[in-house]
């Protein structure tokens, strides 16, 4: 996209996932992601939505999910804002994410297909420039 940003995900000592960088807002920059592709697509039909305990540092960060592993497709996302002193429970509803494409809603997306994800992805967008650092851990499906 033409900016400098960077971000990375750590693990921790007692399995503490951290998402870390620096967003800059030069050159039509303004957000940081990771991405992971999971091994085959997998159907959570079953499940309502996504858990986790996060502490952030007061930035509002957004998980992302999609059908395929393709970066260029639609990733559906769903923000969150942590406490920044005491670890938050944060509960995502699959129902509330929303469909997107370089940071813009789509409106005729339809929901998430639950039934076959594919790829999770970690953002902190928004043009909130400067340093930024969310821990996290005990991610399950509920």
């Amino acid at each position: 996209m033409g900016g400098q940003s960077d971000g990375t995900v750590d693990l921790a000592e007692g399995g503490v996932g951290v998402f870390h960088g620096t967003v800059r807002l030069d050159n039509g920059g303004g957000f940081s992601s990771v991405k992971a592709d999971l091994p085959k697509p997998f159907d959570a039909a079953h499940y309502t939505g996504i858990e986790l305990l996060a502490r952030g540092d007061g930035k509002t960060y957004k998980i992302g999910l999609r059908n395929s592993t393709d970066r260029r497709s639609i990733v559906y996302q769903h923000g969150f804002t942590p406490g920044t002193e005491d670890w938050s429970r944060i509960q995502l509803p699959f129902s509330e994410f929303i469909p997107t494409w370089r940071g813009k809603a789509v409106a005729d997306a339809g929901p998430l297909d639950t039934r076959s994800l594919a790829s999770v992805s970690l953002f902190v967008s928004g043009r909130q420039a400067g340093e930024f650092e969310l821990r996290m851990r005990d991610w399950v499906l509920y």
